[in-house]
């Protein structure tokens, strides 16, 4: 499977597991749209990795397996309150994911998405008080 030319050697790690499951993703828009999934590398290319993280790290996209953690975020980092949470399924054929354990929560992984690949159509937004309501 084919990854951006930007993904360092050995990227994602070959102790990576095969996308699948369902997770949550912060989003800028009403809808999740491509400018949603950006790297950090690829929205800072000109910038060093923040502290404790790998390039590889910094060329896949964050998402959460916990929709509380992924709440947790907002609460802690301001740049975060004014964003979505979106949900979506990952499939074999949407890359690779890694647990990459947060100080906001266990639940992070990093997910490097191949090439040519739409990630943002398997993605929904959701109606907190829907999602708080499946729960009782």
């Amino acid at each position: 499977m084919p990854y951006p030319k930007h993904f360092p050697n050995d990227c994602p790690p070959s102790e990576c597991d095969i996308a699948s499951g369902e997770f949550y993703r912060y989003i800028k828009n009403q809808k999740p749209c491509p400018e949603d999934f950006l790297s950090w590398r690829e929205e800072n290319p000109e910038k060093e990795c923040p502290k404790g993280t790998s390039e590889c790290q910094a060329c896949g996209v964050s998402i959460y397996l916990s929709l509380d953690d992924a709440k947790k975020l907002s609460r802690r980092v301001a740049y975060f309150r004014n964003k979505k949470i979106a949900k979506g399924t990952l499939s074999d054929e949407l890359g690779r994911i890694k647990n990459t354990p947060s100080n906001v929560g266990k639940s992070h992984y990093t997910w490097w998405i191949p090439e040519n690949k739409e990630p943002w159509k398997v993605f929904e937004p959701i109606d907190d008080n829907q999602e708080n309501s499946n729960k009782k």
